[in-house]
């Protein structure tokens, strides 16, 4: 904390106050240990559920793709 507070050219406690509201604001997974002045983050993973979701919301996109592009190939062999 005293780092970026030096770096913001902030007070130590104004510092604090920003990075608290920046975290809020932000909604990041981080807390303020104030015995060491330090800040922790958590890397942010999407959940096993949000994972799926978004694969067959790709899977889908791609699957119609390939579906038109078979299409557009089978009628432009039956042209011939």
């Amino acid at each position: 904390m005293g780092v970026l507070a030096e770096k913001l050219d902030l007070k130590y406690e104004e510092a604090e106050r920003w990075i608290v509201n920046l975290i809020r604001t932000s909604k990041l997974d981080a807390k303020i240990d104030s015995e060491s002045g330090t800040v922790i983050m958590e890397p942010t993973q999407p959940n096993v559920h949000e994972q799926l979701v978004n694969h067959t919301k790709a899977l889908s996109g791609r699957t119609y793709k390939l579906v038109t592009q078979l299409l557009e190939y089978s009628q432009g062999q039956a042209a011939r």
